[in-house]
């Protein structure tokens, strides 16, 4: 379908829309639409729709809280607004209360039909980069932690670095819900996003099961606590380098981290021949996993980096045809 730009009073110029097509989108007078320019298009999306637009997931769920958690976790991260899960609801229940500090914005009411979550959580709002910011000073402090207790042998600095990991994983499904209710902004922007804050997840979880192992590990000879610490310290670095090129958006930076991997994996390995590799090696396997997700995080960096130069080219003229335009 083709539309002529008009003029709209003495200012402004304007596209009429078919009215069908806002009735099926639900948009009305009044309400709020997002107008965005992506390289040679214009998309128009609703963002708060004062008629009410349902947002509703109703979902079954099994006999095990175990899948009713997972699909209200899945309804979360899609972005609705009323997830209705039918299910025996003891199970229901017991899921929510094991995630409910994991999902900002959402509260749990019992209906004649099922057990509804409803998130009041509004996406618009969400700094996308506060909650990358948030994530990095989270993990730098679990690695402080861990680090500590490997020099004061306080192991309530472990059970906090455990406790930490929850608030990752609140952040993290923040962050997936608002990439992909907003992800019409910039569609390859929100893969790099989503790369980030997944690799960030995984980072944090390597870190919860590796104060978890020295919490179930009996005495370390001092040495290789020494020698383990030093490489923590190591990893600890590289991590937040890498996520710092993310943030921002230094290519130089990143490539130093990518650079730099085998001569730090060799310093993991020197490690893992000593004495005490057999103790070590469940804690230098997670080790090397986040030098590999940090490898990931510095390569969505080029990726950020070659789309930004891309957009600061002129683009094509675009042909016009008598006085018509396609947009």
């Amino acid at each position: 379908m083709y539309r002529r730009v008009i003029r709209i009073g003495e200012k402004s110029i304007g596209v009429t829309l078919p009215k069908q097509w806002l009735d099926s989108l639900n948009i009305g007078l009044g309400d709020l639409i997002e107008v965005k320019a992506v390289e040679d298009m214009l998309i128009i999306k609703p963002v708060i729709s004062e008629h009410g637009s349902s947002n509703t997931a109703v979902l079954s769920s099994g006999e095990g809280s175990d899948e009713a958690m997972r699909i209200i976790i899945a309804g979360y991260i899609e972005g609705f607004d009323d997830i209705m899960v039918k299910g025996p609801r003891e199970s229901i229940r017991r899921a929510y209360q094991a995630i409910e500090s994991k999902l900002p914005g959402s509260l749990i009411l019992e209906g004649d039909e099922g057990i509804m979550v409803k998130v009041a959580t509004s996406e618009t709002n969400i700094d996308l980069k506060m909650v990358i910011n948030s994530t990095s000073t989270i993990l730098n402090a679990m690695f402080d932690k861990i680090s500590t207790y490997l020099e004061s042998g306080d192991s309530s600095l472990l059970d906090e670095t455990v406790g930490m990991d929850d608030q990752v994983d609140k952040l993290y499904f923040l962050a997936l819900r608002t990439i992909k209710k907003l992800s019409f902004r910039d569609p390859k922007e929100s893969i790099d996003d989503t790369i980030i804050v997944k690799n960030m997840e995984h980072v944090a979880d390597a870190l919860d099961r590796t104060a978890s192992t020295l919490k179930r590990m009996q005495k370390i000879e001092p040495d290789c606590v020494k020698e383990l610490n030093n490489r923590i310290k190591d990893v600890w670095s590289y991590t937040l380098r890498a996520i710092n090129s993310y943030q921002s958006g230094s290519k130089e930076q990143a490539l130093k981290v990518i650079m730099s991997r085998e001569e730090l994996l060799s310093r993991m390995f020197n490690l893992v021949r000593k004495p005490c590799s057999e103790e070590m090696a469940g804690i230098m396997h997670e080790l090397q996993l986040i030098i590999a997700l940090s490898v990931d995080i510095a390569e969505a960096t080029f990726s950020n980096y070659v789309r930004s130069v891309t957009k600061r080219q002129p683009s094509k003229e675009i042909n016009e045809s008598n006085d018509e335009q396609s947009i």
